[in-house]
């Protein structure tokens, strides 16, 4: 099976799961059978270490890498150099990890919910597009213009996981969950406030002055 079929949230719920490393070998660019399904790989890992930084792991726990099925010691040298680098990271939430357990497993459900989402699927397919043809208006991107735009995307779509991960244990306030995640109040309502617009969270009661929000149930 082609390497770009490797979908992101699979790999942020293997590492949830305990998974302490993760390779990911395609074919050579260039030598893909499905044309660009390498290239497709390759920028799903990319987006994924960088959202797996983000939240305190160690971006050496994600590898990708390129070999063909006639380069056998290459492949064997590849696996052999993961495995030592993953040995001496050692068990997921140590060595060059900012999460230690449970925390860490926390976040790496907060990140299969953010690969999951649209936007980060819609991020992923346009890459290409964005880099080499530009927008809708004919504007390329440089790389670095893009990777910025993107961890403005993963800050965002983070914060906001965060804050349905906080109202399925039951409604809060828009000051609960500032203090609970340590985001800004009035970054938490302005999420809070597309949230409502989208009919995903709503008004719950107020509680004296204070405003309580929820998520709204899901029809069956």
């Amino acid at each position: 099976m082609c390497s770009g079929r490797i979908d992101p949230p699979t790999v942020a719920k293997a590492f949830k799961k305990g998974l302490d490393g993760l390779m990911i070998v395609g074919c050579h660019f260039g030598d893909c059978h499905y044309i660009t399904g390498n290239v497709q790989a390759k920028i799903k890992i990319d987006m994924t270490r960088r959202l797996l930084k983000y939240l305190g792991v160690s971006e050496e726990r994600l590898g990708f890498q390129q070999c063909s099925s006639g380069e056998a010691a290459v492949f064997v040298k590849l696996v052999t150099e993961f495995d030592e680098k993953i040995r001496s990271l050692g068990p997921i939430g140590g060595g060059e990890d900012t999460l230690q357990a449970p925390e860490i497993f926390k976040k790496l459900k907060t990140a299969e919910s953010v690969l999951a989402g649209e936007k980060m699927r819609w991020v992923i397919g346009k890459q290409t597009e964005f880099l080499e043809s530009g927008n809708k208006y004919g504007e390329i991107f440089t790389e670095h213009e893009f990777n910025r735009a993107l961890d403005m995307v993963i800050v965002e779509e983070t914060e906001v996981q965060e804050i349905l991960g906080q109202l399925n244990e039951g409604a809060r306030s828009v000051k609960d969950l500032a203090q609970a995640l340590a985001i800004p109040s009035e970054k938490v309502f302005r999420h809070i406030t597309a949230l409502n617009r989208k009919n995903i969270t709503r008004l719950e009661k107020v509680s004296g002055r204070t405003p309580l929000y929820e998520i709204v149930p899901q029809e069956v």
